[in-house]
Order: structure tokens, then sequence, then C-alpha cells
């Protein structure tokens, strides 16, 4: 025996035959090709139990030769590529190139198995071989199919992908360091802290490594079903089982991420020069411009993928109220809400429902609405003391609460003729040159600027008619009123805007 193995050792290649050439592990992949293989198959079908282990070597032979291609791209470099692992450093980039390696060798080895599952015609062609009906109805003596082929030589590059793919989410999602590459979310801000930046840079790089994953879902399933478009049977796929999971989990962190980064946008604020609201317009404007760019989130991989769980925690309906609903709590300026819908639009514009687009900003035009009222009611009272009116104002008010029946306002301190007169006389004046603010310093909305002069000329008008009424009436107890100089209307005629 060892005289045997020691005359096999010694024997050259090329006494074996045709097949002899190939040892190397790639060069397995054309001697799998060769005809011989394919007519040593159809033969062996005869043979149903040769068949069926040979069937199952192969597979074992190629599970193993996926796996080293894999392990020696991420560690030496396959094919005249740099090592993959060169690329942690950059989460989207690394994660990437191992989708886009293992979907290569997908799909590799499901031509590569298609061609074993071929016989060559009387003429020269290739036709599909028809299933043989001398095998048994077990599973132990049924011979692999074209699919169970492909899932048994992808199933060994399947984990180590997801130890990997895992490991990049888990640290996208924690807390703390630096994320550079394609995926960093932009430089970073003027006014920008580190933890500020990385918390968004982490939140955008996971949003992408989500459209990557998908995107490869997407482009594994097309395969899937072009294959079981030409009647065959498709067995469960290890690689689209991968990225589905790794899918769903990128998906729930990017959910968590988001709404932590909304929880801590008043701690984010506080350590930056920016407003929630600029922070969470920065947020959805980066993570829309992303789903724009991201190949994952075309048309035709949505088709592909559905309106699933994670569809909708990827959407940006999801993330618009997330980001706006946090924003909406520390929402003082209109400077904010006029980054917020800025915000929207984008999104909109980025593929956001017609319906909740409408929907946030007709709250955001409520808030705004509020803010316009409370800065106008500042404004004009602010507007009445340099206009003479506000003095009044307080009088009559100090005059109603301790009014008693038969009391004149000509009788009560700040109402006397001579101090309703002055008062008078400033405000008949400040109408050649009316004290209505501007607003332009915190409204940046020209329209909005108009409404907000328009009602403080309005508050305006309002009380010097109340004012007018008042002093004229039998309660006010002025034997004359010349210091009235003007009606409401006329007043009302000066002041519009």
């Amino acid at each position: 025996d060892a005289g045997n193995r020691s005359y096999s050792a010694s024997l050259d290649a090329s006494q074996f035959g045709a097949l002899g050439r190939f040892q190397d592990g790639d060069d397995m992949d054309e001697a799998f090709g060769h005809p011989i293989i394919r007519r040593a198959l159809r033969v062996l079908r005869h043979s149903p139990a040769h068949h069926v282990h040979a069937l199952e070597l192969m597979a074992s032979s190629r599970r193993t030769e996926v796996t080293r291609r894999f392990l020696l791209a991420l560690t030496s470099g396959y094919g005249g590529m740099a090592p993959l692992e060169m690329r942690a450093h950059d989460p989207v980039g690394y994660v990437g190139d191992m989708l886009a390696f293992s979907f290569r060798a997908f799909r590799v080895e499901g031509e590569l198995v298609k061609t074993l599952f071929l016989s060559e015609k009387e003429d020269g062609g290739l036709e599909e071989k028809d299933q043989d009906e001398d095998y048994d109805d077990t599973i132990d003596s049924r011979p692999m199919s074209a699919s169970e082929l492909l899932a048994q030589s992808m199933g060994g590059l399947s984990r180590p992908l997801k130890t990997r793919l895992s490991q990049v989410i888990m640290s996208l999602a924690s807390q703390g360091g630096a994320v550079t590459g394609d995926g960093s979310g932009g430089a970073i801000q003027p006014g920008d802290d580190e933890d500020t930046s990385s918390s968004l840079n982490r939140l955008v790089a996971i949003y992408s490594v989500s459209g990557l994953l998908r995107f490869y879902c997407s482009a594994i399933e097309k395969a899937l079903e072009k294959a079981q478009a030409e009647n065959e049977v498709i067995t469960e796929s290890p690689l689209l089982t991968t990225c589905d999971e790794c899918l769903a989990e990128a998906a729930d962190c990017y959910v968590a991420s988001l709404r932590a980064y909304g929880a801590m946008l008043g701690s984010h604020s506080l350590s930056s020069s920016q407003t929630e609201a600029h922070l969470a317009q920065r947020a959805i404007m980066l993570i829309a411009d992303e789903r724009v760019a991201s190949p994952g989130f075309a048309d035709d991989a949505l088709d592909t993928v559905g309106d699933d769980l994670v569809s909708k925690q990827l959407s940006l309906s999801f993330l618009v109220s997330t980001m706006v609903d946090a924003a909406m709590t520390y929402l003082k300026t209109l400077d904010g809400t006029s980054a917020l819908k800025s915000a929207v639009n984008a999104a909109s514009k980025s593929g956001l429902d017609a319906k909740e687009t409408t929907k946030w900003m007709a709250l955001i035009d409520e808030k705004e609405q509020n803010l316009v009222e409370v800065l106008v009611g500042t404004e004009a009272d602010i507007v009445l003391e340099e206009c003479g009116l506000g003095a009044i104002r307080s009088a009559i008010k100090d005059m109603d609460r301790v009014y008693i029946e038969g009391m004149t306002m000509s009788s009560h301190p700040g109402l006397s003729r001579k101090e309703v007169e002055a008062a008078m006389k400033k405000f008949y004046s400040s109408l050649f040159s009316p004290p209505i603010p501007t607003f332009e310093d915190v409204i940046k909305d020209a329209q909005l600027r108009k409404i907000a002069r328009s009602r403080t000329a309005q508050i305006v008008i309002d009380l010097y008619q109340e004012v007018y009424g008042a002093l004229s009436s039998e309660r006010g107890g002025y034997s004359d009123l010349s210091f009235l100089e003007h009606d409401p209307n006329q007043v009302k005629a000066l002041l519009s805007l």
C-alpha cells in the first residue's frame, strides 16, 4: 500500500487525462464546466447512490472553495483586489465591498451549478436535464437540485459574512467614536461638537448600510425569481437569509438610534450653537439625500422587498414624524419653524407621501401661528408704550379693578384731561412715522413678516378704537373732547400697511 501511494504521488498530472491540469481551487470553476464532468454526471444517473454521493461531494467542495475565497478576500485580497478589511474603518464601504463580493460569488456559483445540471444535445447545444424516475422518493436517495447545490455552496460564506455585518451594525448603533468614509454624513458643521457630529454621522451611516442590504436582498430575490420562472424548485438561500436578518437588525438599530438622537436634541443643542430644530432639519435632510443616492431605495428595489416592517422603519414618514415630533417640543422661534418646513420639503422631494407632507406642514404652520401671535403681542406692547396708548390702557385697567357706579374716567389717576391729552398728542404725532417693527431680524419669510406687521398695526387700531369709545362715552366725564383729533377710521387708514 505504501508503495502504491508513493507511485501515485509521483505520477505527473498530465497522466490523468484532460482533467489533470485542474489542480488549484480557482481552476476548479473551469473544471466543473468541462464536458467530461457533465457526461460523468449523466452516466452516474444510472447509479442513483453514486449520483447522490457525487453531488454531495461537489456541494461540499464548492462550499469549502467559496468560503476560502471570501476569507482570503477579507484578509489577503483576492482576484487582484486589496484586502476587504483594509476598509474596516469605513463601515459603509466595508459592508458594500463584502456584499458585492458575496453577490458576485452567488452569481458565479449559480451559473456553475446551472452548467452542471445541463447536458449536451446531440447537435452540440445545451438543454435542461429531465428528472430521472429511477430514484426513490426518500430524502437520502434523492439527488440535490440545482438550488439545493447552490444553497450548500453559499452556506459556508454566509456565516462569516453575517458575523462581520452584525459587528458593523452594532458598532454603528453604539455611542462614541468617529465614523469616516462615504457614510460619515458630511463634514463637521460650524458650531458642532464632536458628540453631536458623531451621533449624526453614525445615524446616516447605519441608514446607508440598511440601503445596501435592501439592494442586495432585492437583487438576490430577483435572481431566485428568475430561476423559479424556469420551472426550477427553489430552496431557501442562506445568503438571502443572512441579508434579510442583518437588514432587520440594521433597521432596528436605526430606529433606536434615531429615537435616541431625537431624545438628545436638547443636550446636543446645548453643546453646540445650533437649535434643536436645525439639528432635526440636518438629520432629515442628510438621511433624505442618502435615501435618494442609495440603490436600495430605488423603485425596483422597493417593489421587490415590499411594504413590510423594515420598509416602514426605514421610511421617510417614520423619519419625519420622529424628528419633527422631537423638535416641536423645543420650538420657540420662527427660525426653527422655517428650518422644520425646509426639512419636510426636502423629504417631500425625496419621496415623502403627499398626505404626510400636508399633515406635518399643517402642524408646523399651527405652531408657527402661535409663535407669531406671541411675538406680535410682545412687539405690540412695545409699540403702544412708544406711541403713548400704553399708559392710557394701563390706567383704564387699573380703574376697572376699583370701579364703582358713578365713577368717571377723568377723575381717575392717569386719566385726567391733561394726561390723556398729552398721550393723544404723542400718539397722533407717531402716526406720521408709525413705530411698527419690520420683524426682519426674527422672521425670514417675507409673507409672514407682512402678516406680523399687519397684526401689530391691528392691535394698535383696536386699542385706539376702544380708548376712543371709552373717552367719548358718558363714563369718560370729559366736557371737552377736542384732544380726540382723529376718529378710529382715520387712524385705521393711516396705519394700513
